[in-house]
């Protein structure tokens, strides 16, 4: 992204530069509309897209919700594998209930006698919901998409061939059949389908009516991809997660705290070797991606979760901003997306994070000051985004729930310089010509 801030430089024994006015970061989402509007077009993707669903919440309450092309509100759409990250759940929901022992470090094959064979014996839940079970990908993918079998019956089809990578935990293979075999674990553990322990755990108590596995079938429901849902039902579920568990709605906990922790925290190590993966890398939890920053787009904001969907259904959490994005559609591909919902990412935290806070990571201090002396914040530099900087930096105001920002040693002669310039470009002290920089 190109950002080409106007400032003039003069001659200065402090900084020897100073600034031009100019707006300073955005303060509404109109920047959200009009990249949604672009992508119809085609603008910021590689094929536009015909429609889909924007929707922005920031500590449970609603920002933004707009539909765009052939699209409707709460529109439903196929979530493909952004029904990993509602299965992780669901795990983790039956780990807290400890229904039978059941735990991520349980072996497939306490619950299901057909995994007592020499490599699949030793598969835990774990492995199978990070794609670090052994268990090849996709290649039989026929018995996810098969109507007319039990959950149980997959997974002892599942155990007939052999293992891609060997012993379990040694790689990352991403794919839907291991968490098809956990889910026939944790019916057996809970001695209920799973449809119906997603609909008591999950669907219910978030209320989120148009949720529900339609791949395949009740009985042989597509654990990592069935599930179709709403923009609201899915953000509601993503804002529990980012709530450690608790519903802001109805104010009943899911899960526990320590079961999101777990969830979201980096079951892969970088020692595995990626056997298959939809990116170019394997920062995974329990059914969802972590910290993951679009590869079209590697200077942009970093989301701390995120639920993909191969046809563009996504959802990610930026937790130091309590924020929740979910895009709905079904129309394209994530790769067609992926730096839209970047762009979209930055436009959002344009407009919601604190003034001075250039880089956007929740905190106003030397690390913004550096980002504008070296050509500009993503909102453009100037000085009214310095006097920003100074105001919230300088006198110390509270930016960080966790802390009060103070004046970092190796930017304290900076902060002076900054101030006494600004006196003195208020005085007209210096005599400036202009001058354009452009940064990348």
């Amino acid at each position: 992204m190109r950002v080409s801030p106007s400032v003039t430089v003069c001659s200065s024994l402090v900084l020897g530069f100073c600034m031009q006015l100019s707006s300073s970061a955005g303060q509404d989402l109109s920047q959200l509309t009009e990249l949604a509007g672009g992508a119809l077009l085609g603008e910021n993707v590689e094929s536009a897209i015909s429609g889909f669903e924007i929707h922005v919440m920031q500590r449970g309450e609603v920002l933004y919700h707009q539909a765009f092309g052939n699209w409707s509100i709460n529109q439903l759409a196929s979530t493909d594998s952004s029904t990993k990250t509602l299965s992780g759940a669901l795990m983790m929901s039956i780990v807290d209930s400890g229904e039978n022992d059941f735990s991520l470090d349980s072996p497939l094959s306490e619950f299901l006698n057909e995994f007592e064979q020499p490599d699949y014996r030793d598969i835990t839940i774990r492995q199978a919901f990070s794609h670090t079970s052994g268990i090849e990908g996709q290649e039989l993918s026929l018995i996810l998409a098969a109507p007319n079998i039990t959950l149980r019956r997959a997974a002892e089809l599942i155990q007939l061939k052999p293992l891609v990578s060997s012993p379990p935990g040694s790689a990352f293979d991403y794919g839907g059949l291991s968490m098809q075999a956990a889910g026939a674990a944790a019916e057996v553990a809970t001695d209920t389908q799973f449809v119906d322990l997603f609909a008591d755990r999950i669907t219910a108590p978030l209320e989120m009516t148009n949720t529900q596995f339609v791949i395949a079938s009740d009985t042989n429901p597509r654990v990592a991809g069935g599930v179709q849902s709403t923009a609201t039902d899915y953000a509601r579920f993503m804002d529990m997660l980012l709530n450690e568990g608790v519903d802001r709605v109805s104010g009943t906990r899911l899960l526990s705290e320590a079961a999101v922790d777990e969830m979201l925290t980096r079951q892969t190590t970088e020692n595995q070797p990626i056997v298959d993966s939809p990116t170019d890398n394997h920062r995974y939890g329990i059914g969802v991606w972590l910290d993951q920053f679009s590869q079209f787009d590697p200077a942009g904001p970093t989301v701390d979760a995120l639920a993909g969907g191969a046809r563009g259904f996504h959802s990610w959490i930026d937790e130091s901003h309590e924020l929740v994005f979910t895009f709905s559609t079904d129309l394209t591909r994530f790769g067609n997306v992926e730096l839209l919902s970047s762009l979209m990412h930055r436009a959002i935290l344009g407009a919601v994070s604190d003034p001075g806070d250039f880089n956007f990571d929740g905190q106003v201090d030397g690390a913004d000051f550096l980002l504008w002396q070296r050509g500009g914040s993503p909102g453009g530099s100037n000085a009214e985004d310095l006097e920003l900087w100074r105001d919230h930096y300088a006198e110390g105001e509270t930016i960080s729930p966790a802390s009060t920002i103070v004046a970092e040693p190796s930017t304290a002669l900076l902060v002076l310089g900054v101030m006494a310039l600004l006196a003195l470009t208020r005085r007209g002290a210096f005599a400036c010509v202009p001058r354009h920089i452009t940064q990348h």
